[in-house]
């Protein structure tokens, strides 16, 4: 009987891991991203009972699932603002970054689901109610396809020259949007931003590090080359780069840096020429990001080199 107990507990633990493991797909890791906070779980009702990994890595839609009518959420959360329900919060990381300055992006993907992954500035609106929605102010890159395979990858982004109101803690995030058709599911990152000489913010404490500087002679642990071609896709105020990528898995530039889980302080990105050529496009997107791959995911296909 004893036994029996004891494989039976085993069985249970197992599961428990299974079901992690398979709602666990994949999310950015560099710059740093926003965690899951005490607040977040006292204001996301039935979603606190979730693991952390569950809440970083799982797609939106099935987190949605676990909503309970008698453990409901605060007022003012909302899974879907974009940023998977978290917001800024007064002792985040943030990340400094310089307008035209080169720096890296890495993420993790644990089960690979074909799609898109539009890097972006976005900024937060607030509602009557005081819920939070991030909206696509510029789009910096879009990769795709992307997630062909699983595993640790990144490339190099530029942050425009014209970027506005991004001068301060909260004003602004970069949001990591990665949507798979096929899955019909949405993994979204954010990680909170400044924008050195972007304009007036609101002052607060924050804990600020400096995005890594991309150096040309670095390559990803789990990279592939990549070329870049105009976009199709252009901000409201700037243009954004295509990235597209070469038949290996989830692309990334040829000056990706090693992969890391989260950066600590760094030197800034200053001079190191970007590998992505950036051109103007001919669309805007000044949409709300929580439905932006529903009306925008077929709009930036090219042709694959």
């Amino acid at each position: 009987m004893q036994l029996t107990g004891i494989v039976s507990l085993a069985l249970v633990a197992t599961a428990a891991v299974l079901f992690t493991t398979a709602d666990a797909h994949g999310q950015m890791l560099v710059p740093d991203y926003r965690q899951i906070s005490a607040k977040f779980r006292k204001d996301s009702g039935a979603l606190s009972q979730a693991g952390d990994q569950e809440l970083q890595y799982a797609p939106v839609e099935n987190l949605s699932g676990r909503s309970q009518k008698d453990f409901p959420e605060a007022a003012t959360f909302n899974l879907m603002n974009g940023c998977r329900g978290t917001v800024y919060e007064e002792g985040n990381n943030v990340t400094t970054l310089k307008p035209g300055a080169d720096f890296d992006v890495k993420w993790i993907i644990q089960a690979p689901h074909p799609g898109t992954m539009k890097l972006s500035i976005v900024k937060p609106s607030e509602d009557s109610t005081g819920k939070i929605t991030y909206k696509n102010y510029k789009t910096i890159l879009t990769v795709d396809p992307f997630a062909q395979n699983g595993g640790e990858d990144g490339t190099t982004a530029t942050m425009p020259t014209d970027v506005a109101g991004c001068d301060s803690a909260g004003d602004c995030a970069l949001q990591f949007y990665w949507h798979s058709d096929i899955a019909n599911q949405t993994y979204p990152t954010c990680a909170d931003i400044i924008v050195s000489g972007s304009g007036a913010g609101t002052s607060t404490t924050t804990k600020v590090t400096t995005a890594p500087t991309a150096a040309s002679s670095e390559t990803s642990d789990a990279g592939s080359s990549a070329q870049t071609t105009p976009s199709t896709d252009e901000s409201v105020d700037g243009s954004s780069a295509q990235i597209t990528p070469s038949s290996n898995t989830t692309p990334s530039s040829n000056t990706t840096p090693s992969a890391n889980t989260t950066p600590t302080a760094a030197p800034e990105a200053t001079t190191a020429p970007s590998p992505a050529t950036t051109a103007p496009s001919t669309s805007t997107t000044d949409a709300s990001v929580a439905g932006d791959s529903d009306t925008n995911k077929c709009s930036r296909r090219m042709r694959r080199h």
